[in-house]
């Protein structure tokens, strides 16, 4: 695969991709080279032929000035913005044999959803935040109990809406809202971390707050709480604590490696060697089964898979109803986005004739 960019006299270019042991942008380290006679410069790479990576070009200038820019020749994506900035605004490649995202594609060609926007107050946490809610189209009466999913790292941008219609209008799933959380920038690592607070918060001020405004359904089989990363974590932990609530839980590439204990260590070989059960597997192992669904997916080529690994292992040892699949890629939107379809599909197909 070659890289090309134009980035002018005296600016040296090199590759960030979202593949490797860290999360974020893992820089390639070699630098493009000229392409004589012309304005470009070039990087040629060898890469398995069923990858989707987001990626970045970091241009330096004379006075050592960086800036990480898309690439110009491959614009982002609609749905290139997250709530998480370090993911956003990036380029994506996809290789020739790359499991396709239909769902994704046919959500980028649709015109946006209609969003209500709102401020939740807490007051177990002393904040708040921003809160936006995507009702399928049509008319609702106040008798209607529709399924919904909240998706902690929300932004009004996010893809899950536009995917929710497309799959909708194919008939593959029933309506559903679609609820997005913001995590309020920094403090998504205080609050996401198996945080009971945070947990309590969703299930005794969201939910309320929600039943009161929309005509959503009580019953814990037709609620989703889903995320990516901390997000996913969140809602693994979430719901095996609050199972009364939450019925079904979508994590994507959670964090389960997390523990209190390892935070600011050398990484998996930290992990590997320390003794603590990292909490999200130590919490599913130690209580009885809950009555709860899993939807859990994670990149080949991410750090966490191992743990991920571990998890699902635990899960269907104990009789879990989970769906487990890894792709090929790292910790990425690229591949969220698409992939939440198929979580969609798993936990709420149409009803039975």
């Amino acid at each position: 695969m070659t890289f090309v960019d134009e980035p002018g006299d005296d600016t040296t270019v090199t590759l960030s991709v979202v593949i490797g042991p860290n999360i974020g942008f893992n820089p390639m380290g070699t630098e493009f080279t000229s392409v004589p006679g012309t304005p470009f410069r070039i990087l040629t790479l060898r890469m398995r032929s069923d990858l989707r990576f987001s990626y970045v070009f970091t241009r330096c200038g004379p006075m050592a000035d960086e800036e990480q820019i898309p690439d110009p020749f491959n614009p982002p994506p609609k749905f290139a913005e997250c709530a998480v900035e370090r993911f956003s605004g990036a380029s994506v490649a996809v290789l020739p044999d790359a499991v396709p995202l239909p769902w994704l594609e046919q959500a980028e060609a649709r015109p946006a959803p209609a969003m209500e926007s709102a401020v939740l107050a807490s007051e177990l946490l002393g904040n708040e935040r921003r809160i936006w809610v995507s009702m399928p189209r049509g008319e609702f009466s106040e008798e209607t109990a529709l399924p919904f999913v909240i998706h902690l790292d929300g932004t009004p941008e996010h893809s899950a809406p536009s995917v929710r219609d497309a799959l909708v209008q194919a008939g593959l799933i029933r309506p559903c809202a679609v609820v997005l959380v913001d995590q309020l920038g920094l403090q998504r690592y205080q609050e996401l971390l198996c945080n009971p607070a945070f947990s309590q918060m969703l299930v005794d001020e969201l939910l309320p707050w929600l039943h009161h405004r929309y005509p959503l359904s009580r019953d814990p089989g037709d609620v989703a709480l889903a995320g990516e990363s901390f997000g996913g974590l969140c809602a693994g932990w979430t719901a095996l604590h609050h199972p009364t609530t939450f019925g079904n839980a979508i994590i994507q590439s959670p964090s389960c490696g997390y523990h209190p204990d390892l935070r600011g260590g050398s990484g998996a070989g930290e992990l590997l060697r320390s003794t603590p059960i990292p909490t999200l597997i130590a919490d599913y192992l130690a209580a009885e089964p809950a009555p709860i669904r899993i939807f859990h997916d994670v990149g080949e080529l991410e750090s966490s898979n191992t743990h991920s690994r571990w998890l699902n292992h635990v899960l269907t040892g104990k009789g879990y109803d989970t769906h487990y699949r890894e792709f090929a890629g790292g910790h990425d939107y690229a591949w969220w986005r698409g992939l939440f379809a198929d979580a969609l599909r798993w936990w709420l197909p149409p009803m039975a004739e």
